[in-house]
């Protein structure tokens, strides 16, 4: 499918804030799902800076740092499978997966109560059936859930994102994490600390993976559920 060239200017502002302009080739990414994904995008863009869920200078890079990023993440998860997103916030990866994979049932886990307001707004707003929400903190929620799949973004570091979120997921089941450049002296530390023996996962596997239209890499953490 070939996306539509749109007559908008390169950028738009919201007051002092300049937004990202759409890449070309979205509709080639998203397919069907593409015009949720502009509406998210816009969303974020504009009610989700007013509300403080993301920094102002977050608005030049809402589709290359944010969306896109997130959409790495797809490529793992098979069709129709239940994933839990830890620590949601503005629904990065949450509701970028539960736009884009329709197949998907999610379960976004926000301990914030504003936050999970915004969740549900959006929810609304895009019309997805695929997304439920629990206001709780991970740990409010071992022993009464479990899941075959987890995800989690910008939620503390490797050690302590295991002890909050390996406890969620059934044996054989799979945790991806997106994470940055300081992945590697995460996992040195982690093991040091005999993590990944404590909460029973195997060790990591970093996955480089090239993000969709940037081409700029995406680093995911994966682990398996013993």
């Amino acid at each position: 499918m070939t996306d539509s060239v749109q007559d908008t200017p390169a950028e738009d502002t919201l007051g002092e804030v300049q937004v990202e302009p759409e890449p070309d080739g979205l509709a080639d990414v998203f397919d069907t799902s593409a015009g949720q994904m502009r509406y998210y995008a816009d969303l974020l863009a504009h009610e989700g800076l007013e509300q403080g869920l993301l920094g102002p200078r977050e608005a030049g890079r809402i589709w290359s740092r944010h969306i896109l990023n997130c959409w790495v993440l797809s490529q793992l998860l098979p069709e129709g499978v239940q994933v839990a997103d830890v620590g949601s916030g503005a629904g990065l990866p949450g509701l970028v997966l539960a736009i884009g994979r329709p197949d998907l049932s999610l379960t976004l886990i926000e301990s914030m109560a504003r936050r999970c307001e915004w969740l549900q707004f959006c929810i609304e707003e895009l019309g997805l059936d695929n997304v439920r929400i629990r206001n709780a903190r991970a740990e409010d929620i071992r022993g009464k859930q479990t899941f075959s799949y987890l995800t989690a973004r910008a939620v503390g570091n490797l050690s302590t994102l295991l002890g909050w979120t390996a406890p969620l997921v059934k044996k054989q089941g799979t945790l991806l994490f997106l994470k940055g450049a300081s992945v590697e002296s995460e996992i040195a530390k982690a093991k040091g600390n005999y993590v990944f023996v404590k909460q029973k996962v195997s060790l990591p596997e970093v996955l480089t993976i090239s993000t969709p239209l940037t081409r700029e890499p995406t680093r995911v953490v994966r682990l398996m559920k013993k």
